[in-house]
């Protein structure tokens, strides 16, 4: 049966193992029953990883969108953290007991991986290339990063069918940077894509190392943030910039930066990685590439040519294939 990590007896929603025991049909064995939990687990990990796809897709299209209307990654990071910081302040305090008990660098990794440097890491690789790109090589390298992370630091078994989703990933993601190659502005914004994969699956590690649940870790990342890196943007940029943009796109930005991209991705991502696995978990998301760059065609008009299509397919179809191999170990 998965781990889910959670201070106390193991639980899926809130009901323990115990609890599901009672529930059994007669005649049924143990065995039987901790089957049918894996089986629920499972499908419930992978409707909670489609919710943060789904969030993560449209994530680019509306920071690029912020971008244009004059709002630097540096103010879209303090909406997006000052906002769900301030709302998530009571869960960090309320749960501090269970925060405290985490490694230190553990907390690092996943306020960096996923906080404030890593939204300034991806709003300025959006500003200098596309949103399209952007989500296809973020997402789509993740679950190669996370891969290599899980194998070392959590001794996650590699199957075949695994390496092989991660090799279509990895052509994938190939494809998307020579379509997307455009002289030394262009190949920075890619670095920049790359290094937030690396960040993403550093968090996505450390959450599966810390045991944290899922809302508590999501209040870990958006009130560090709020406390480390508000007070540097308001002390360094301030707030005048975010008054000069339109009340609509400024309320767009509020809402899906913090509410759905800050909370609500993290906590989905989160409860995947609790049922499914750090491995599996990344791999889910790498479905992103082909929907962000749709997205971005649609709203952005951006363009996509006929090799970043097959990139974010084949991005997509490895996610797709390493995502059926067995359970890793975990």
């Amino acid at each position: 049966m998965p781990e889910l990590h959670q201070n106390g007896p193991s639980t899926i929603s809130g009901c323990s193992a115990l609890r599901f025991e009672a529930l059994a049909p007669l005649g049924v064995e143990n065995s039987d029953s901790e089957r049918w939990l894996d089986v629920a687990a499972g499908a419930s990990g992978y409707l909670w990883g489609l919710g943060a796809a789904v969030i993560w897709s449209g994530w680019w299209t509306v920071t690029r969108l912020g971008v244009a209307d004059g709002l630097p990654a540096t103010d879209l990071a303090a909406v997006r953290f000052g906002i769900s910081g301030l709302l998530l302040l009571p869960l960090a305090w309320r749960e501090r007991q269970a925060i405290r008990l985490v490694a230190p660098r553990l907390l690092f990794f996943m306020a960096a991986g996923a906080g404030a440097p890593y939204a300034l890491v991806a709003g300025t690789g959006v500003k200098l290339t596309s949103a399209g790109v952007g989500g296809a090589i973020t997402v789509g390298l993740l679950p190669v990063f996370t891969l290599i992370l899980s194998a070392l630091v959590l001794r996650e078994a590699v199957t075949r069918i695994l390496a092989a989703g991660i090799a279509c990933i990895l052509l994938g993601a190939a494809c998307v940077a020579a379509g997307a190659w455009d002289g030394a502005r262009g190949g920075y914004g890619l670095a920049l894509f790359v290094v937030g994969a690396l960040m993403w699956a550093g968090y996505t590690v450390s959450l599966r190392r810390a045991g944290l649940q899922p809302l508590t870790a999501t209040a870990v990342v958006c009130v560090a943030s709020l406390a480390f890196y508000t007070p540097v943007w308001l002390v360094s940029s301030g707030s005048a910039r975010l008054f000069t943009a339109a009340p609509a796109d400024l309320l767009l930005q509020a809402l899906y930066q913090s509410l759905l991209s800050a909370i609500g991705a993290l906590y989905c991502y989160g409860q995947a990685i609790g049922r499914l696995g750090a491995t599996r978990a990344s791999v889910f998301a790498a479905v992103v590439p082909l929907f962000s760059v749709i997205i971005a065609a649609v709203v952005l008009r951006e363009s996509p040519g006929a090799i970043d299509l097959c990139g974010a397919a084949l991005l997509s179809a490895g996610a797709i294939v390493a995502a059926r191999s067995q359970p890793s170990g975990r």
